[in-house]
């Protein structure tokens, strides 16, 4: 098991966050945006906006993994090595697979609430012990099957400090709710709005710096070569 300072890899992941602060803002808004905009049907808005972010996370998880790499990354990069996209592509629907596999064979009976109960546990567990394979997957360490082995692997090998990890990063996306969760309790519609815009922002903050967190958490478990501002958050 490795040691490794939290603290000083959000530090490091807000310190590049504002490096790039730019490139993450376009990859966040540009792809749902166009898609808004092109194709003014309402009812299909909401759909074609999460396939875009389905489509998106390859290119996001990839800038982060290059950001927390070089330091600092342009948008031709970002979108450059489409072989590697594509791994994460499938990697993502991989999982989907088999969250949809495990939901199947839910018992009969069962309402919409206990499936979506069930499903979020799912992805949590999942999250949480697959959360380096598209990592390994971009170093070219594993393919995507082998990255699923070897994230499970390096989790349980560093179990507390991935813990303490993905916790941190759970309670960064709960602490944006505070003020929406102030303005639903006082009942107050403009506290309520501001709260509501002040999460949208949070969000896009917070999601960008997660996707460098991760990969700086990866580089400092595993001591992948070329990264020595990775290295250098590692205690012991």
């Amino acid at each position: 098991m490795r040691e490794v300072n939290i603290s000083q890899l959000w530090g490091r992941a807000w310190y590049l966050f504002k490096v790039n602060w730019l490139l993450f803002l376009v990859l966040s808004v540009s792809l749902p945006s166009i898609i808004v905009i092109l194709i003014p049907i309402y009812i299909l808005v909401p759909i074609l906006v999460s396939l875009a972010y389905i489509l998106l996370i390859p290119v996001l998880v990839r800038a982060g993994y290059l950001v927390a790499r070089q330091g600092q990354l342009s948008s031709g990069e970002a979108f450059g090595d489409l072989s590697s996209l594509l791994k994460i592509f499938v990697y993502e629907l991989t999982l989907l697979l088999i969250l949809w596999i495990l939901l199947r064979i839910a018992p009969p009976g069962w309402d919409v609430l206990d499936i979506l109960v069930v499903a979020g546990f799912i992805i949590l567990f999942l999250s949480f012990f697959v959360w380096a394979a598209p990592y390994y997957v971009l170093s070219g360490r594993a393919g995507i099957f082998s990255a699923i082995g070897q994230s499970f692997y390096l989790t349980w090998r560093n179990f507390s400090e991935v813990f303490v990890a993905l916790l941190s990063v759970i309670g960064l996306l709960i602490l944006g709710l505070l003020p929406l969760g102030l303005g639903l309790l006082m009942k107050v519609p403009h506290l309520i709005l501001a709260g509501g815009l002040f999460y949208g922002l949070w969000l896009l903050v917070v999601v960008s710096m997660v996707s460098v967190f991760l990969p700086l958490l990866y580089f400092a478990l595993t001591d992948e070569e070329g990264v020595s501002h990775a290295k250098s958050l590692r205690l012991g």
